[in-house]
């Protein structure tokens, strides 16, 4: 389980370091390349509160968290065979050749790079919570709230979270 959620983290520091560039490539200018970064904080924003919700109340024999794990390791091979053929798929599609900006290829980059946020966020929300199951409260040396990034942000950031939430 640890060495899916450390996957998860190689996913976004690849996406990080790779697909700014990649795009330009496409055509897309630099200046509108930072819109591209949206999909993420608006994907994570809906995907990983509606996933923990869902995998919390989910009855399948597989176990609550690991049908959404699996389903977001095939949404991010997905969306990394869509990214990365982006440009020979906007060619089968009919994008011109040359300089010109291939409209196609961005479509499909788009449409890849929008389901690896969306693969990611699926993921990386049920297998930091699957740690926590398989851990148990009595073997974990701190509560599992801080284990989960849930509930220490606001307590060390705000005086007025510890009155009206008690902390970890």
């Amino acid at each position: 389980v640890a060495s899916v959620a450390c996957g998860v983290q190689f996913g976004w520091a690849l996406q990080l370091s790779l697909l700014t560039p990649y795009v330009q490539e496409l055509g897309i200018p630099h200046q509108w390349a930072s819109l591209v970064w949206l999909c993420g904080p608006l994907s994570g924003l809906i995907v990983q509160p509606f996933v923990g919700h869902m995998s919390d109340r989910c009855a399948s024999p597989f176990g609550r968290r690991r049908p959404y794990i699996v389903g977001g390791a095939a949404a991010i091979s997905t969306a990394v065979l869509l990214v990365g053929f982006s440009a020979d798929i906007g060619s089968a599609l009919g994008d011109p050749g040359g300089g010109e900006t291939r409209y196609r290829a961005i479509a499909v980059y788009l449409l890849g790079f929008w389901l690896l946020d969306v693969g990611n966020n699926t993921t990386q929300g049920p297998c930091r919570a699957l740690l926590a199951d398989l851990t148990g409260p009595s073997l974990l040396p701190f509560p599992p709230a801080p284990l989960l990034e849930i509930g220490t942000t606001p307590c060390l950031a705000s005086p007025l979270a510890s009155s009206v939430r008690k902390c970890p």
